[in-house]
């Protein structure tokens, strides 16, 4: 059996998720050349490895797949798809709704899927 972890766990892994997103977004502000390129891979490396640990706590995947959380992504992220196709010029408005427009995909399928159904126990 899984041991699940506390709440205090969960939000310091969110933090230093947060962190890593935070170093690879504003290292082009504080570094320039290959500091840039190191911190910017590093924060993403620790984005993207906290993320992993996350997702495998069934607190977080419940929540995530709520029905109103389900909602509020698909609509979101459909929007945000459509501002970024015509507020952004060339391949990266489109690089950035296609991105965007395949969560709110995501999220939508996740609506469409029956709800789960407990077991009855014998």
């Amino acid at each position: 059996m899984k041991k699940q972890m506390s709440v205090f766990s969960l939000l310091l892994l969110f933090f230093v998720f947060m962190a890593g997103i935070g170093a690879s977004i504003a290292a082009g502000q504080v570094f320039e050349g290959r500091e840039k390129q190191l911190v910017t891979v590093g924060g993403m490396v620790i984005a993207f490895v906290t993320s992993t640990i996350l997702m495998k706590q069934q607190r977080v995947r419940d929540f995530l797949g709520s029905r109103p959380v389900l909602w509020f992504l698909f609509l979101f992220n459909a929007g945000v798809a459509t501002g970024c196709y015509f507020l952004l010029d060339g391949v990266k408005g489109i690089a950035a709704a296609a991105g965007m427009g395949l969560v709110s995909l995501g999220a939508g399928a996740g609506l469409l899927k029956s709800p789960r159904k407990k077991p009855a126990h014998a």
